[in-house]
């Protein structure tokens, strides 16, 4: 995205072209790519506003997938029930 808002877009075109024209060019406008009624949705919540900044879409506060949100920074559960992201495998492997 930052680099389509160096390419000359505004942030309302970027934002734009990474959601509702993604779906519209692949066929599945009718069911992601905007928060409207009916439609899929996953979503982040942001700390900052990307319409100020386009770099403000790094400021992740939250992350809803499939119905389930998590806090950005530590991928803990916070939604529809609270649990700590579980350790991976490779935490404990060394290389």
């Amino acid at each position: 995205m930052w680099a389509l808002r160096s390419g000359g877009l505004s942030n309302h075109e970027v934002l734009r072209s990474a959601t509702l024209y993604g779906a519209e060019a692949i066929g599945y406008d009718q069911d992601l790519g905007s928060l409207e009624p009916g439609k899929l949705a996953d979503l982040l919540v942001l700390n900052k506003d990307p319409l100020e900044n386009i770099r403000n879409t790094n400021t992740i506060r939250y992350v809803m997938k499939n119905g389930e949100m998590w806090e950005g920074d530590t991928l803990n559960q916070v939604w529809p029930q609270q649990k700590p992201l579980p350790e991976l495998w490779w935490w404990k492997e060394k290389p």
